[in-house]
């Protein structure tokens, strides 16, 4: 018999009964797989595991994203930011530095002029105290100190990005979860409703074949067996989807293992809205895809950057105060002005300073590495205005396919059902034979499966495009976990 290939690239089971959509399965294991990549944690709540929890996908969404340790993690990036932010404040500031040492003394007696002990010969007889202060506030700086406050403040809006992206993710996740498991769940219904038929037809044959009726032979009998028992491995297959999706759903939610879970929505159902125009979508996907803001955020901090690491050709124009205190227990004191004993004396004094570093080829490898790293991003910035309008007009594509699809299945299934009645009540009269009910059956279950996906595909279409639009941050954004506090 000839092979089938699914519309994932691989190759159906042959058969003629072969109905259950490729992706209840695949999407349930990819949410799963992923979650497992994501590194996601598992349950911590304790539940009453007897009474199944009810959730609709509005609280899914806001539980998964509560609860995620991806996006706990992106915002502890925002954290490491505004911390660098604050140094960078910081740097406008004076910075004190106290340096205090004490050790053995050599012996110096005596005055400017005359003493008794010898530097090349030194008796250690005592100890000395010194204590050192430097007290320095910048007053220029070629704009380092404001470049590097502004690449900061551009880093903090990357690092916002960042979560919000995380967080969209966590939520598509959730969408495929949640519909996956209500896709499962319809064909499941509706595996038993053909089962319900199939098993009805298969034992009125039985009976028809021992009493010898005219008109049915093992044919017939073996082709019915043989829909049964490919519909039995299909509902096992649906089965095994739903669970999955389940599981995914309880991982996200960071719910118990053993917790069971049960959807608000109890069927899968179109959730129709006005799509709008590819163009609007383009427009807010350039003013709300965290992508988009972390290329832009990110361009303008390197852009600082470069001009923070140039600064470093420049000196740096400081006031400050400098001065030391030192005392020693076997040393006298020198008032000479032009003596200057540096373990037992004191001084302090104000200065207006220049301080330059002349490292030009360090200073310049530094400037090329930044530039590097600011190409980089102008280059991600690039792909982002090239692939992500086109991901924008891609899904927008696919909402209106499975739009469409619907329409179409609708009809067909709808047809097939009347089939498949009036094939039954042929048969239980007598004028019609038992294949014609299993040709029915299986047309109609194809139609109504092709149906069941479109309304999945549709549904997490919306979800996906919004996705693509960058439309979903404003709706995990007020969802997002209390920041992390500075310890």
């Amino acid at each position: 018999m000839r092979q089938r290939r699914s519309p994932g690239g691989g190759q159906e089971q042959p058969g003629p009964t072969r109905w259950v959509p490729w992706s209840v399965r695949a999407c349930a294991r990819g949410v799963v797989c992923s979650m497992l990549l994501l590194g996601t944690a598992t349950s911590v709540y304790a539940q009453t595991r007897s009474t199944p929890r009810v959730v609709s996908l509005e609280e899914a969404i806001a539980l998964a994203v509560q609860n995620s340790p991806q996006i706990k993690e992106e915002q502890f990036g925002v954290l490491k930011r505004q911390s660098q932010r604050a140094q960078a404040d910081a740097a406008r500031f004076a910075q004190l530095e106290i340096n205090v040492v004490g050790g053995p003394s050599p012996r110096a007696r005596g005055d400017q002029l005359n003493s008794p002990d010898s530097k090349t010969d030194p008796a250690i007889t005592g100890v000395f105290g010194l204590a050192t202060i430097s007290l320095v506030q910048p007053l220029y700086t070629f704009g380092k100190i404001d470049s590097l406050r502004e690449a900061a403040a551009h880093g903090i809006a990357v690092s916002k990005a960042q979560v919000n992206e995380r967080a969209t993710k966590v939520a598509m996740l959730v969408y495929e979860a949640y519909y996956g498991y209500l896709l499962a769940a319809a064909l499941e219904n509706l595996a038993l409703e053909i089962e319900e038929q199939l098993t009805g037809t298969l034992a009125k044959t039985k009976r028809q074949l021992d009493a010898g009726a005219p008109g049915v032979d093992n044919i017939d009998l073996l082709k019915l067996q043989t829909f049964q028992g490919e519909l039995e491995k299909q509902l096992n297959d649906i089965r095994e989807g739903k669970e999955l999706a389940q599981t995914g759903l309880r991982t996200l939610l960071n719910f118990d293992p053993t917790q069971p879970i049960a959807l608000a929505d109890t069927a899968l159902e179109p959730r129709v809205r006005d799509l709008g125009t590819v163009e609007q979508y383009l427009t807010d996907a350039r003013q709300l895809r965290p992508e988009f803001t972390q290329a832009r955020e990110g361009v303008k901090a390197f852009e600082k950057l470069v001009d923070a690491t140039k600064a470093d050709y420049y000196p740096v124009v400081f006031f400050g105060v400098f001065g030391s205190l030192a005392a020693a227990t076997n040393r006298d004191r020198v008032e000479n002005p032009f003596v200057y004993d540096r373990l037992n004396d004191s001084a302090i004094a104000p200065v207006l300073g220049v301080n330059w570093k002349f490292n030009l080829g360090i200073t310049a490898g530094k400037v090329e590495e930044t530039e590097a790293e600011l190409g980089k991003i102008q280059q991600k910035q690039a792909l982002a205005e090239q692939g992500i309008p086109f991901q924008v007009r891609q899904a927008y594509l696919e909402v209106q396919q499975h739009q469409a699809n619907i329409e179409a299945t609708r009809k067909g299934f709808r047809s097939g059902r009347q089939w498949l009645v009036a094939a039954v009540s042929n048969f239980d009269l007598g004028v019609g034979p038992s294949k014609d009910v299993g040709d029915a059956a299986v047309a109609y279950a194809k139609l109504r499966a092709g149906y069941l996906q479109s309304v999945y595909q549709y549904n997490l279409g919306f979800a996906k495009l919004d996705h693509m639009a960058g439309r979903d941050v404003a709706v995990v954004e007020p969802l997002l976990p209390a920041p992390p506090r500075k310890r």
